[in-house]
């Protein structure tokens, strides 16, 4: 193992962003060993699908908590919230919304700040209330 020196990966941790690079990383670097291992054995076992190598599952589940947390097993809605700039261009706003949306039960909509409304006291989107909002953009964009 004194010759290894490893893969490049990507741990931009706090950010979804980040943990979805991640994900790609895990998903590259195990075809990766896999082949390096048809090549020569290294002869180590490495569980390339660990949990923890794909935390954007477990960020996944906590905002599904929260909003069972909230409105019990009801049907519900979760926002990510982006810069409308960003809405089109940025991959991992688009997976974390995709990925809430294959929850049974479960919404994921990525949309700008500037779609929510406030309808009977409720954050809304398009008539439909928020159970919860994960904000992924700058605070100047508020101003």
């Amino acid at each position: 193992m004194e010759d290894f020196f490893g893969y490049h990966s990507e741990w931009n941790l706090g950010s979804p962003g980040g943990w979805d690079y991640q994900r790609t990383t895990q998903i590259i670097g195990k075809e990766v060993w896999i082949k390096l291992n048809e090549i020569q054995s290294i002869g180590v076992d490495l569980d390339m699908d660990h949990p923890l190598f794909f935390p954007l599952n477990s960020f996944t589940e906590m905002l599904v908590q929260v909003h069972k947390t909230l409105a019990g097993n009801n049907p519900g809605l979760i926002a990510v919230v982006a810069e409308e700039e960003t809405l089109e261009s940025v991959t991992e706003n688009r997976n974390l919304a995709q990925q809430l949306s294959s929850i049974e039960g479960i919404t994921g909509v990525l949309m700008a700040p500037q779609e929510l409304e406030l309808k009977d006291s409720k954050v809304s989107w398009r008539g439909r209330p928020v159970s919860v909002l994960f904000v992924d953009f700058n605070t100047d964009v508020l101003v």
